[in-house]
């Protein structure tokens, strides 16, 4: 397997989990493949893993090298025309590629309708309604021969230090240094509305696309 845009080993770890013999864990990002080969010491020793410095559109992979390709939080950011041509150099026939967002919008549920209404009010006008990860429509682009679609809620417990650090890692809402930063933590600690210390659920729905890139 290829995991692209492997990041910190996240997803990496659930492939090996569920029985991946061996995956190349493909990141441009030379901070997060120091702290994916930390974390995954044991397997990279062991064989199981091995990193890469690499892209979408030039993972630097051999011909045909891998029976499945996977993209986790991360294929929004990929050039489709240049991806699917390297994609199909990598992959060997029958290779399938597999593309997983988890999203908590869309999900009708407490703490996602108000931590909705708080990000509305301090996301950039410019930005997309699904700015972190492709809209279905547009799937055909990364997937031309196809795909197959599954979708899967999990509810993780939030504090509302844990909900203030969501916020706080997402590109187009305030971050820590901006002035804006302040009102927005404020309005997202009323909305919690549970005493500190406390939890309550944030829903998140995982979109999984397997496909191929031939018919």
């Amino acid at each position: 397997m290829a995991d692209l845009g492997a990041g910190t080993g996240l997803f990496t770890r659930l492939l090996l989990s569920a029985g991946a013999a061996r995956v190349d864990a493909i990141e441009p990002n030379p901070e997060m493949r120091a702290e994916l080969e930390a974390a995954l010491a044991a397997q990279v020793a062991a064989g199981a893993v091995r990193v890469h410095a690499g892209t979408s559109e030039a993972t630097g992979r051999p011909d045909a090298s891998a029976d499945l390709v996977t993209a986790a939080q991360a294929a929004h950011w990929f050039a489709p025309e240049p991806t699917v041509r390297e994609l199909r150099r990598v992959l060997r026939p029958g290779g399938r590629v597999l593309l997983v967002w988890n999203d908590w919008r869309g999900v009708d549920a407490p703490l996602n309708r108000a931590y909705g209404e708080v990000v509305a009010g301090f996301t950039e006008a410019d930005v997309p309604p699904l700015a972190t990860r492709v809209p279905e429509a547009e799937l055909p682009g990364l997937l031309p021969g196809g795909f197959e679609k599954r979708l899967f809620d999990h509810a993780v417990p939030f504090t509302r230090e844990r909900l203030r650090a969501l916020a706080g890692s997402v590109s187009y809402l305030p971050s820590p240094g901006d002035p804006a930063y302040a009102a927005m933590t404020a309005a997202l600690d009323r909305a919690f509305g549970e005493p500190a210390g406390g939890e309550a659920p944030l829903v998140y729905r995982t979109h999984a696309y397997l496909g191929r890139l031939d018919g």
